[in-house]
């Protein structure tokens, strides 16, 4: 029994937590891992080195997890499987905003999902509390007990286990390899052309970047096998239970929330022929399409998300009686997701109107997504009320991991550009804003590169053919590569072999 000596110990974070033939496989691989996720994203962004670098952290800490005897539930085997199908979609893209987004809806996903198969979660996975597991999994469980894995790594030097001996001989033996490899591989380069040219494949590393690699990898590929072996070995003593004698008195509560309701029904009341025209098309009279699509949009859509949390906060902290929440807290949040969902529809009306007229834009794709999330989100909460037992939050948590990566995937960029352009050459717009697709991403390139081609209007095709001809895409090495700006090198007409600032400019001599 590789961790016998280990079975009865109480106090991990007093004595180190076990160390055996899991973790001399678990460590060093974690390791190696936090110095490529650093590394690829420092040095490379978040494209394919770093994508690779992510997939084999979940597949690593699951399969630790896995091999500990945590099987999981069908939650997060879903969190865990959708965050293997989004990491992907970081070499598809080169949409700096929104791989940044879904940095944050993998931090969440990986983390609460390891949580979840290995029973660690503080919180009901159901409920909106469950997204403060994820900070835990990897601050608390992570960060907070890197001592005892460090306790536990240097006890199995002298612990009577054989397999701890022998794990903490690998380890050793890993720290004094690296420095000796540092020296023989420049050596082995020199001295055999066939061996530099094979590793002239790989990216070429400074002596900053070897420092800052080693510095924030280090540290990185700690955390991950510090929290793989809290996830494995903490006790976290089960759920917080709940209770009816929390909560605050319902009549404050709803007191606020049916002042909030009165608002709006004296403002739906005035507003609804205005509302209504969204849907039918009329305009009302005195505006123009811009004037009425662009008005009150984004504060619509601001509208929805408080109308949400002000919902999510109402029916959270009004007082339970007899196991369920007051009905007068529930009719009142009920109301106002009504009016949430009757906003996200009107809103979502007008875009409709103001796109088909003048195009797409990353603001309008993006903020479209957005309210259609919280109109999501506002039906499954509003079903919660009177469904108590609906796992709500999984619910969310799922449909914002498909609507992330679905965006992620896509490309805004491309999904704009593609709309304008064959909007244009359809005749469905009369014209096409050369200069805005100038200002997209790579994923714009091929469109532009068919207005210098198909354009009707000769200045269009002549302004396209000058945004390809000043377009530059740097060259990138393998941690760098991704599809779109690929795809995008193929429609430019060259890249500069020297880059000066000396060079004629249009209408010079």
């Amino acid at each position: 029994m590789e961790d016998q000596n280990y079975e009865n110990i109480s106090h991990p974070d007093i004595d180190g937590f076990p160390i055996g033939l899991k973790e001399a496989v678990f460590g060093p691989v974690s390791l190696i891992l936090g110095l490529l996720t650093a590394n690829c994203l420092l040095f490379g962004g978040a494209n394919l080195g770093f994508a690779l670098a992510m997939l084999g952290n979940l597949a690593v800490a699951a399969g630790y997890l896995r091999w500990s005897g945590h099987k999981g539930n069908w939650y997060s085997r879903v969190l865990l499987i959708l965050s293997a199908l989004i990491i992907p979609g970081f070499v598809r893209s080169d949409d700096g905003f929104v791989k940044f987004v879904l940095l944050g809806f993998l931090f969440v996903s990986l983390n609460l999902g390891l949580v979840t198969m290995a029973g660690r979660n503080l919180w009901n996975p159901a409920g909106v509390r469950s997204l403060l597991d994820p900070f835990r999994g990897l601050f608390g469980l992570g960060f907070g007990k890197l001592g005892a894995s460090f306790r536990g790594v240097r006890r199995s030097f002298t612990d009577g286990s054989p397999a701890a001996r022998n794990t903490g001989a690998v380890i050793l033996g890993l720290a004094i390899a690296v420095p000796v490899l540092a020296v023989m591989i420049p050596l082995l380069m020199k001295a055999d052309a066939a061996f530099e040219g094979l590793l002239d494949l790989l990216p070429e590393f400074n002596g900053n970047e070897v420092l800052t690699t080693v510095v924030f990898g280090g540290f990185w590929g700690c955390v991950l096998f510090t929290r793989g072996l809290a996830l494995n070995h903490c006790v976290s003593g089960g759920m917080a239970p709940a209770s009816d004698k929390k909560g605050v008195n319902p009549l404050t509560v709803n007191t606020a929330l049916f002042s909030v309701c009165a608002l709006y029904v004296v403002y739906l009341l005035s507003q609804l022929a205005y509302f209504v025209g969204g849907f039918s098309g009329i305009l009302p009279e005195g505006y123009s399409l811009a004037q009425y699509a662009r008005r009150g949009f984004f504060e619509m859509a601001w509208l929805c998300a408080i109308n949400l949390l002000v919902m999510i906060l109402g029916i959270s902290l009004a007082r339970k009686r007899e196991g369920k929440r007051p009905l007068s807290t529930r009719l009142a949040c009920l109301f106002l997701g009504l009016v949430t969902l009757f906003f996200v529809a009107a809103s979502g009306a007008k875009m409709v109107m103001y796109i088909g007229a003048y195009g797409m834009t990353r603001l309008r794709v993006l903020t479209m997504v957005i309210v259609a999330f919280l109109g999501l989100t506002t039906a499954v909460v509003s079903l919660w009320l009177f469904l108590p037992r609906l796992p709500y939050m999984q619910v969310v948590m799922i449909t914002a991991l498909l609507m992330g990566g679905a965006v992620l995937w896509t490309d805004v960029d491309t999904l704009v550009a593609g709309y304008n352009v064959e909007a244009y050459l359809s005749g469905s717009l009369e014209t096409v804003d050369v200069y805005y697709l100038s200002g997209l991403g790579s994923g714009a390139v091929p469109q532009i590169a068919r207005l210098a081609s198909d354009a009707p209007d000769q200045e269009i095709r002549e302004s396209a053919a000058l945004v390809l001809e000043g377009r530059w895409v740097g060259a990138e090495d393998l941690r760098g590569w991704n599809y779109t700006d690929h795809t995008a090198r193929e429609y430019l007409p060259g890249e500069p072999e020297d880059m000066t600032y000396d060079s004629d400019l249009p209408g010079e001599e």
